[in-house]
């Protein structure tokens, strides 16, 4: 069975923007999204997920003395709890998971596993097309997708 996950806004909105977000659904057994992420996406078209609210101390130093955002303290904060995987895109929040030796991915990621899956042809197409929507991708990582799919 597929793991669970902690799933942060940027990557939801990413995917909402190639119309992928049902993909979490086949990749994941369960996603747990934080109140703030859900206040900060707004209403999900999927089923696959629940939302909790997370209460720990953790949260006021990742926002105050770090200055992450709400939503990306939440997911670290409660992945750090329950021992998820992570999926999020902030790089700043991305260290701060790393360092805290949480298991992380990202929109790439999770592209990536998608075509591992063959729930999609490329994920090269699909980050050039999220590319083309206005996010930021550089050109490194999609050589690196690209060399990682021969």
């Amino acid at each position: 069975m597929p793991e669970k996950a902690i799933i942060d806004t940027s990557v939801l909105i990413a995917l909402e923007r190639i119309s992928m977000l049902d993909v979490h659904c086949r990749i994941y057994s369960h996603i747990i999204l934080p109140e703030s992420v859900v206040s900060e996406f707004g209403t999900l078209s999927i089923d696959c997920y629940s939302s909790e609210k997370v209460k720990s101390s953790m949260i006021r130093l990742l926002v105050f003395d770090l200055n992450l955002g709400r939503g990306e303290a939440e997911c670290i904060a409660l992945a750090s709890e329950i021992g998820l995987r992570l999926v999020l895109d902030d790089l700043k929040a991305l260290k701060v998971a790393d360092n805290l030796g949480l298991k992380i991915t990202g929109t790439i990621g999770i592209l990536l596993k998608a075509e591992s899956l063959t729930i999609i042809d490329s994920a090269y197409d699909k980050a050039k097309e999220l590319r083309d929507k206005g996010f930021y991708i550089s050109d490194q990582i999609l050589d690196n997708i690209s060399s990682y799919r021969k």
